[in-house]
């Protein structure tokens, strides 16, 4: 056999042996193709109710603003009616909410974390930015969902998001809105006789 074709016979064996080195990396459990795709930064999980990109947004306190989109595929209407969050190991930690439930019509997209008075949970402490928590959703009609989902830093982006002044300006505002509700009822009580006897 010739120098040549030795030379070209080893060549194409070299060839061989790094194509299927190469093509070996995308392949196994952990290959990119292996894994779902998510084009967003939150967490989603499909079922009877889906919950759409689930994230926690840094606030300025500590805390961190649960925000998610929730949509039930239940035929009646349901609610939502606790958030828990604990650590990938387990440490649960507080949350703060409005203690209201969230109305959940079937198939009607509901946005968890905004600045309506229903819907806003935080952690009060221990979810920095650059973590992951579990967060668990409970419902009055469906099972539990439980989701991993990142805490991200507040960026414009999450302007929409309750709690940019922290869980004090929140409260401060709600308490405001009450006041301002108090006073109008008093006012209400009052009529037209206690107008006239001030006057």
């Amino acid at each position: 056999m010739t120098s040549v074709r030795r030379r070209a016979l080893a060549a194409a064996a070299l060839a061989m042996t790094a194509g299927l080195t190469l093509s070996a990396c995308g392949t196994g459990f952990g290959a990119q193709t292996n894994k779902v795709y998510q084009p967003a930064v939150g967490a989603n999980a499909r079922g009877e109710v889906d919950v759409l990109n689930a994230l926690l947004v840094a606030n300025s306190d500590g805390s961190a603003t649960i925000s998610a989109g929730v949509v039930s595929n239940a035929d009646q209407e349901q609610t939502l009616t606790s958030v828990a969050v604990t650590t990938l190991d387990d440490q649960e930690l507080e949350v703060a909410s409005t203690d209201k439930p969230v109305p959940l019509s079937p198939d009607v997209f509901n946005l968890i974390g905004g600045t309506s008075d229903a819907g806003r949970f935080r952690v009060v402490t221990g979810a920095d930015a650059g973590l992951f928590v579990k967060v668990t959703f409970t419902f009055s009609d469906s099972s539990p969902v439980t989701i991993e989902a990142p805490v991200v830093t507040r960026t414009p982006e999450y302007d929409s998001i309750a709690g940019g002044d922290g869980i004090a300006a929140d409260e401060a505002a709600d308490q405001a809105a009450k006041a301002e509700s108090e006073a109008a009822g008093a006012e209400a009580e009052q009529g037209p006789e206690g107008e006239a006897e001030a006057q």
